[in-house]
């Protein structure tokens, strides 16, 4: 986690004006698959969250994303539509983030990926998104070299398709595993038609279209 950090908010409407369409393109086609079974009515989420002792839930924080260069660098993913889903989650959750001129009381780091290898079975290739939060007390703008007071890290197996599809679902568990400790990995299994995802889905389109909107009214002065 000691590896330099940079803001999950990509400038330019490549990122933002196909971000609503994407994700709306995607989630259309994982809802129809059932993530592998049509028939399937639940996801299978496996969870893994650790939490520092004493720490509260985080409702009533504000926060700020930074993402590995990582995420951005080797992953094929569309860094805005995943910044929006997570945004959207921790906001569900009762957090918000904060202006870009505020200093946030909480650095969130997020990772996300699929495995690629070549030999990787389809139905067991993992996908998975991994939030870690660390405080501000030194009321930086965008990182904090302070101790990880909790961390969480989803993951479904069998995705086909674009791992934008799963951002939602994935999202919206992690979340509700912020400032939690699972003592060891579980299993979860989440109803195809959760009102979080279903939420978190929702409001990250809005997100999208209001940044494609505003950048394209941008364009045109």
């Amino acid at each position: 986690m000691e590896e330099s950090d940079t803001r999950m908010n990509p400038n330019g409407r490549n990122w933002v004006s196909r971000g609503g369409a994407l994700l709306a393109g995607v989630m259309a086609a994982w809802l129809l698959a059932g993530c592998g079974n049509i028939f399937s009515p639940k996801h299978k989420v496996t969870v893994d969250a650790i939490c520092a002792a004493d720490v509260e839930k985080p409702a009533g924080k504000s926060f700020r994303l930074v993402g590995k260069k990582s995420v951005i660098t080797q992953s094929q993913a569309n860094v805005g539509v995943i910044a929006a889903c997570v945004s959207a989650a921790l906001a569900h959750a009762g957090m918000f983030e904060a202006p870009a001129i505020a200093v946030p009381d909480l650095i969130v780091e997020v990772s996300c990926g699929q495995e690629s290898a070549p030999r990787a079975d389809p139905a067991a290739r993992e996908t998975f998104l991994e939030l870690s939060a660390r405080p501000n007390r030194a009321k930086a703008m965008e990182n904090s070299r302070e101790a990880e007071i909790w961390n969480v890290r989803v993951s479904i197996q069998g995705l086909a398709g674009r791992i934008e599809s799963v951002m939602p679902l994935l999202s919206a568990v992690a979340a509700n595993y912020t400032a939690a400790d699972t003592r060891f990995q579980t299993q979860i299994e989440v109803p195809q038609n959760n009102v979080s995802i279903t939420a978190v889905r929702e409001a990250a389109l809005k997100t999208l279209d209001a940044k494609a909107a505003a950048a394209a009214v941008g364009e045109t002065k």
